[in-house]
C-alpha cells in the first residue's frame, strides 16, 4: 500500500489529519497492516494515539512519532500472542487495513482465549522487579513506572475478561471502577516527567489486584538481567524494558515474544 493510499484510508476511518501526517513511510517488506486501540474501536478522544501493527519478515524496532506508534511483528512473534491478553486485544478491536496473503487474518483467528488466572500469577511473579526501590528508583523510575503501568493495565483488562465483560479502554475501565485518575495513570502516552507519586499510585492499585509483591530474588534490576541472562524468562524481558534497553515506546514489540 502506497503511503498516500494509507493516509487517505486512515482519514476515511476518522483519524485526524494532524495525526495522520505523523505516520511514517512503512518499509516495502510490510505484508500486513492493522489498526488497533481507541482509533480502531471508535472511542478515541483528541489526545488519543494511533496504534498500528505491521507484519514483516524480519523483526524491526518500533517507531514512535508524536501520537503515532508502529509496532513491527514477524509471523513467529505474533504467534506468541496466542492466548495472550494482547492477542485478545488485537482480535477484538483490531481492523485489518492490508493483508497481502491472508497471513494476518489467519494469525488473529488463532489468538484464542485468555487464561486470566495464569496472567495474574505471571504478573505477580514479574512484580518482584518493584521490590528494590532504594537501589533502582534513583536511576530507573521512568522504566519502572512504564512497567507498573503495563502490569496494572493488563491486570485490569484481565479482570474485565474474567468477569465476562471484556474491555481494552482505560477510560472505560476508569469509569467501571469509579476511579477517574486511572485514565490518566494508565494512558499510553505521557508528556510530563515520571513522578514517584504516579508510581506509588499504580503500585497500590496493582497490589489490590494481585496481592503483595514477592521479594526480589536478585537484589536489583541490573542483577536480574545478569542472573537471568540466557534464561529467556519473562523477568529478563521485563527487566530489560525497565532499564530502557528495549521497549522505549511499547509494552509489547521490543522483546522476542508477547509477554501478557
Amino acid at each position: 500500500m502506497e503511503h498516500t493510499a494509507l493516509t487517505e484510508l486512515l482519514i476515511s476511518l476518522g483519524v485526524p489529519e494532524s495525526v495522520v501526517k505523523e505516520v511514517p513511510k512503512l518499509p516495502g517488506t510490510v505484508t500486513g497492516l492493522l489498526i488497533y486501540g481507541s482509533r480502531s474501536r471508535g472511542d478515541a478522544v483528541a489526545s488519543s494515539d494511533l496504534d498500528l501493527l505491521a507484519l514483516v519478515p524480519v523483526q524491526l524496532p518500533s517507531v514512535n512519532i508524536g501520537a503515532v506508534s508502529v509496532s513491527f511483528y514477524t509471523v513467529a512473534q505474533l504467534a506468541t500472542g496466542i492466548s495472550s491478553l494482547f492477542g485478545a486485544h488485537l482480535k477484538r478491536d483490531g481492523k485489518i487495513l492490508r493483508d497481502d496473503d491472508g497471513t494476518l487474518a489467519a494469525s488473529l483467528e488463532r489468538m484464542g482465549q485468555v487464561d486470566t488466572a495464569r496472567l495474574f500469577e505471571r504478573a505477580r511473579v514479574m512484580s518482584e522487579l518493584f521490590t528494590t526501590p532504594d537501589i533502582d528508583l534513583p536511576k530507573y523510575l521512568p522504566g519502572l513506572l512504564r512497567e507498573v503501568r503495563y502490569l496494572l493495565r493488563s491486570c485490569l483488562y484481565a479482570q474485565a475478561i474474567a468477569k465476562g465483560s471484556p474491555c481494552f479502554s482505560v477510560r472505560e475501565i476508569a469509569i467501571r471502577h469509579g476511579d477517574p485518575d486511572l485514565a490518566r495513570l494508565l494512558a499510553s502516552r505521557h508528556d510530563d516527567e515520571s513522578r514517584l507519586t504516579d508510581y506509588s499510585a499504580c503500585q497500590s492499585r496493582l497490589r489490590g489486584l494481585i496481592g503483595d509483591f514477592p521479594a526480589s530474588r536478585h537484589g536489583s534490576l541490573e542483577a536480574t538481567v545478569v542472573n537471568e541472562w540466557g534464561a529467556g524468562s519473562d523477568l529478563l524481558s521485563m527487566a530489560f524494558m525497565a532499564l530502557g534497553s528495549s521497549g522505549g515506546g511499547s509494552d509489547y514489540a521490543e522483546v522476542e515474544k508477547i509477554l501478557l
